[in-house]
């Protein structure tokens, strides 16, 4: 089991990569309703990467950064996209 853990690790400056961004695109393009509990995933979501991007942009390294601004710009894109499909 210990060999399958260090196997599949993964970098924690990937989470909101792996899971944030597929949550929001299939919030985003599913044929789901509007509803209070996908609204308020979709919010989480979209806090969940501002946080991570400020949390990066202020790294040591340039990866941390360039990650940082990534999810920054898909927050922003998130916000944008989720008002607008919930508006119409």
């Amino acid at each position: 089991m210990k060999k399958f853990i260090e196997k599949w690790k993964v970098d924690s400056l990937y989470v909101p990569l792996l899971i944030v961004y597929p949550a929001g695109f299939w919030l985003l393009l599913g044929n789901t309703e509007w509803h209070a509990t996908t609204l308020t995933l979709y919010i989480v979501c979209v806090l969940f990467l501002s946080f991570a991007g400020f949390t990066e942009t202020y790294g040591d390294s340039t990866k941390e950064i360039v990650f940082g601004y990534i999810y920054l710009v898909g927050a922003v894109f998130f916000a944008i996209a989720g008002l607008w499909m919930w508006l119409i």
